[in-house]
């Protein structure tokens, strides 16, 4: 949307996914099938409105099977049992505040 790379590794991060884990007052990241999760974002006072127009709508199987992703090994779950994983560092309220007016 920007027009940019996300500054992942400037944000002490090894992926998009590790990223949105570490973020879950903004998103929520589901599982979904074998292997696949949905990326929820979190509704705030300023979204709640929309939020719930959204969730009445019919679902659609074509929808839902666009906006799933593979996880393969960078899977939050897989991520966060490593033995080797070091604590990012706390992200930017700014970083926060900017993915949370995208995902909105």
């Amino acid at each position: 949307m920007i027009g940019k790379p996300l500054p992942l590794r400037d944000l002490g991060f090894q992926s998009t996914l590790e990223l949105v884990a570490d973020m879950p007052e903004v998103v929520r990241v589901c599982p979904y099938e074998k292997g696949t999760f949905i990326l929820k974002a979190i509704a705030d006072e300023t979204t709640k409105a929309i939020a719930q127009l959204v969730a009445r709508q019919k679902r659609s199987t074509r929808a839902q099977k666009g906006t799933a992703w593979k996880a393969g090994a960078a899977s939050p779950k897989n991520s966060q049992s490593s033995p080797r994983r070091r604590r990012a560092p706390v992200l930017p309220a700014t970083v926060k505040a900017e993915l949370q007016d995208l995902l909105s």
